[in-house]
């Protein structure tokens, strides 16, 4: 065909939505693999580079990994806002990506204590744009019907960073030296850089393919390559912005309303927001109690620990699809609540051992009791992961379909997204503070207020989340 010549080279595969799905995934699990990259290099960084005392270790490692969070609850609202404004994923994703590598590899050669600081800064900010764009692709790629499954994919990848960023950085320092670990997610990054740089945005092709109308007469001819086009790229990478489809006039474009405004005076989005802030808080509560307690109760070390918490994240990995699946099939409240009211026993249930009880010691059932409920706790957490953002995102379409561009012309997704990465980061923020909790009033109590905070929190998902994936006005209505 003359006209297909004239298109961009390897439009298809480079614009394919399995490609640009991979790519984003590919981004997503770099993103997270960093967050928990450094974790187990950051002895060896202060005190054999830095020559930092080993008495002063745990708190810069504390004040590092805080920074980076501390970075992303600050910045996300702020780059949701600009993505918002951009009608290209493309351009502000690479931009985010270069600034990256460069955090990472300025974190890699820990010239200074400040610039490592510096260095966790730029991570903490571009991977929350990174983290923020490539949720909005996969959400706008899922299409009707699978947000659930697409959603529960995005969980499984970042369980499997979650889980494979400490593990891959200790086995690496260990086996190929310092230098050799740090080329492992500079190398990703790299990857990644250079897949979006091969891949070809929607406009760009659908502007191609309208100088090429404007070439051809046959009005048919055109029209069938426009549809061509149009089915490979929509609507992947660019927001999807409504129009009118019951006449081609223009239609009068109202000013934006206030995005946040609208938002969090909403009670379904603050409900949506509390169960991101306590999912994220109570995974994050583990990594701060689990170590202590179970060295007291079990006497057991690094290894059995570890073990622990690759047993609470298997299931989330294997679970998050199906999770997904069942929420696109049967709506998202239920599952939902269900989700956080099965924790709640289950939490007590953890708190069992150690608590004085004979028959709950080391010597006792304490072990396998424990390891009971930490299994079904990874299997609970599935239901309850991203359903906070799933939420909110139905409630956003909802709106954007009762007022064409109330949120902008390229709508209020990135934002949307925005507002789910604050809620996570401060979940990992307040999350650690279980550890003071434990520590004044013992871990099982402090699993019993977490079990009530779970009813509380699934009581209102039930009451306030709607039924399903694709709303109806009855259902949106609280």
């Amino acid at each position: 065909m003359a006209s297909g010549a004239e298109l961009p080279a390897g439009y298809k595969w480079r614009s394919s939505q399995t490609l640009i799905v991979s790519t984003a995934c590919f981004a997503l699990l770099t993103e997270v693999l960093l967050y928990g990259f450094v974790v187990p290099i950051l002895p060896y960084m202060l005190e054999v580079r830095l020559h930092q005392h080993p008495s002063q270790t745990q708190r810069l490692t504390t004040e590092l990994l805080s920074i980076h969070g501390f970075s992303t609850v600050i910045s996300a609202p702020i780059l949701a806002h600009f993505i918002d404004k951009t009608p290209s994923r493309r351009t502000p994703l690479l931009l985010s990506l270069v600034v990256t590598l460069g955090g990472t590899a300025l974190v890699a050669l820990t010239p200074s204590y400040w610039a490592l600081v510096l260095g966790r800064v730029l991570q903490g900010i571009t991977g929350a744009a990174v983290w923020i764009i490539c949720l909005a692709v996969l959400v706008e790629s899922s299409g009707a019907g699978n947000m659930g499954k697409m959603m529960g994919l995005s969980m499984s990848i970042v369980m499997t960073g979650t889980i494979g960023g400490p593990v891959i950085a200790g086995s690496a320092l260990e086996l190929m030296g310092y230098w050799p670990t740090w080329y492992l997610p500079m190398g990703f990054l790299a990857v990644d850089i250079i897949v979006w740089l091969g891949l070809i945005e929607p406009q760009v092709a659908l502007e191609s393919d309208k100088a090429l109308v404007r070439d051809e007469q046959p009005e048919h001819h055109g029209a069938s390559l426009t549809e061509e086009i149009h089915s490979v790229n929509s609507p992947l990478l660019s927001p999807i912005i409504k129009t009118d489809s019951k006449d081609d006039q223009c239609q009068e474009v109202l000013p934006p309303a206030n995005f946040y405004y609208i938002m969090l005076t909403d009670v379904r989005v603050l409900v949506s927001l509390g169960s991101v802030v306590m999912t994220s808080a109570i995974t994050a509560g583990f990594n701060a109690t689990l170590p202590v307690h179970l060295r007291d109760i079990f006497e057991w070390g690094p290894l059995d620990v570890g073990t622990m918490f690759l047993i609470l994240r298997l299931p989330g990995i294997i679970l998050g699809p199906l999770s997904g699946w069942l929420r696109d099939i049967v709506g998202l409240r239920y599952p939902t609540m269900i989700g956080w009211v099965i924790l709640a026993p289950l939490l007590v249930l953890m708190g069992i051992p150690g608590n004085g009880l004979l028959w709950a010691g080391a010597e006792g059932y304490g072990k396998p009791i424990f390891v009971s409920a930490i299994v079904g706790i990874g299997a609970a957490l599935p239901l309850i992961q991203g359903s906070g953002i799933l939420h909110i995102m139905i409630i956003l379409e909802e709106l954007e379909s009762k007022q064409h561009n109330v949120f902008g012309a390229h709508g209020g997704r990135s934002r949307a997204f925005g507002m789910n990465e604050v809620a996570f980061n401060l979940g990992l923020m307040v999350g650690p503070l279980s550890g003071l909790l434990s520590e004044k009033i013992g871990f099982d109590h402090m699993s019993m207020i977490l079990a009530c905070i779970s009813i509380a929190v699934g009581l209102a998902c039930g009451r306030f989340f709607t039924a399903g994936l694709q709303p109806t006005d009855d259902e949106a209505t609280v």
